[in-house]
């Protein structure tokens, strides 16, 4: 490559980042707001633990385990394991799936083990599929582009289709691989996993693990000042228990006042808002809750 091809090839990306920017620039900071507020509920379809067989046009017929969960920040982590008839693991890969409301897109890299973070990737809801485009092998001697379609997305199940490139996008084979997956575990989200804490905080009353019959309900960590953090676990109808992260909480180590608010999936799979309102008497945490149209009375002592 001589000079004049070089000089020209670093032109041509310098303009590609600069028109990218451009097309970010030209959006209010309340505009890429509202976008994000959009599309951050994007994949939540996937959030939760799935069973899925797939045909692919190199490996024949196989079939595996997915799981997902939402991150505190609203990131995606999901896993993705091709297991043996007798359960034993062949493939296994992890990816970090985040919005990016600069460019209006989704943004993932995959992380197999050992192999960094190249596998990298966009997507976008169309309608009501979710599209990627997305390198894969970027580090092995056969790198290759694929365009999946998350399609026919129910509560309990997705169908998911690949077209396979191996020649950048020249040419491409259609449905390369095909995955039919279906629900096996309810939806999934992660507390923060290094919550505000007070450096001088003393040993508090309301942090800690509570619940009634033995089963943990609720797991607090108060911040010293007026904050709670955490989970909520909601269980019952026969139904695993579902994790929910606890969007805002209060509480006021005077009066004993107890506020938790958040969201997970009600008993349709659709997200309903809950609001959790409690007060600490003596060692027992007392109070109502709401969750969608469900509403009652609770008394949680600590774990």
């Amino acid at each position: 490559m001589n000079l004049n091809t070089r000089v020209f090839m670093c032109c041509v990306f310098l303009s590609g980042i600069a028109a990218s920017a451009q097309v970010a620039d030209k959006r209010t900071p309340e505009q890429m707001q509202a976008s994000y507020e959009a599309h951050k509920s994007d994949f939540d379809y996937l959030l939760g633990d799935w069973e899925f067989t797939a045909v692919s046009r190199d490996f024949g017929n196989f079939r595996g385990y997915w799981s997902a969960v939402r991150l505190a920040e609203g990131q995606i982590l999901d896993e993705y394991r091709v297991v043996g008839d007798k359960g034993e693991t062949y493939y296994v890969t992890s990816s970090l799936r985040n919005y990016n409301k600069f460019l209006d897109r989704w943004e993932l890299v995959g992380a197999d083990a050992g192999s960094g973070l190249q596998d990298f990737g966009t997507a976008r809801r169309v309608g009501a599929e979710m599209h990627i485009k997305q390198r894969f092998g970027v580090n092995s001697d056969k790198p290759s582009t694929w365009r999946i379609r998350y399609y026919n997305i129910q509560p309990d199940r997705f169908s998911w289709s690949a077209d396979r490139s191996t020649d950048g996008g020249k040419t491409w084979q259609a449905k390369h691989q095909t995955i039919e997956a279906r629900r096996i575990g309810p939806p999934r989200w992660l507390g923060p996993l290094a919550p505000g804490r007070n450096a001088a905080r003393v040993p508090d009353a309301i942090t800690g693990h509570w619940g009634q019959d033995d089963a943990t309900l609720l797991e607090l960590a108060f911040d010293g000042s007026t904050g709670v953090t955490g989970t909520a676990i909601w269980r019952g109808d026969s139904r695993p228990p579902i994790r929910t992260p606890i969007k805002s909480g209060t509480f006021d180590p005077n009066t004993g006042a107890l506020k938790l608010e958040g969201e997970g999936p009600g008993r349709d799979g659709v997200m309903t808002k809950y609001v959790i309102d409690g007060k600490l008497v003596n060692d027992a945490l007392v109070g109502d809750y709401q969750f969608g149209n469900d509403k009652g009375g609770f008394r949680f002592t600590k774990r």
